[in-house]
């Protein structure tokens, strides 16, 4: 799934419309699934690689970004920016993680189901 547009108007005190175009890819919607398919996974030192690993080695539960930010190291901004693009599947981040993390409330992230099943746990 890619957000191609997001737009917000203002209409008044306290309201505001936000209107997305969301593009969905072919296998998703063949499949029916609600998330996109799962990459080949961390295979480098970068920061969103560190985070899937980070995941992986904390289990199945939800990590929090301070968890994720001493296992990671390094600007806490930068990993928790990384984290949140991994989270929502940005389509700037490395293509073979998409799908290894989701967002379970603010600031606390998980491995997705498929990820999960992937690396056994």
């Amino acid at each position: 799934m890619n957000i191609i547009e997001t737009t917000v108007e203002d209409f008044g005190p306290g309201r505001i419309r936000v209107t997305s175009i969301i593009d969905l890819t072919t296998s998703m919607v063949e499949s029916g699934s609600t998330t996109p398919e799962l990459g080949e996974g961390p295979t480098g030192d970068a920061v969103p690689d560190r985070i899937v690993r980070s995941l992986i080695t904390r289990g199945p539960g939800s990590v929090s970004l301070g968890d994720i930010c001493s296992d990671v190291g390094g600007n806490h901004s930068t990993v928790n920016t990384q984290a949140h693009a991994l989270a929502t599947n940005k389509p700037d981040l490395q293509i073979r993680l998409r799908g290894w993390v989701v967002r379970t409330e603010r600031g606390r992230y998980a491995l997705s189901p498929a990820a999960r099943a992937k690396v056994g746990i």
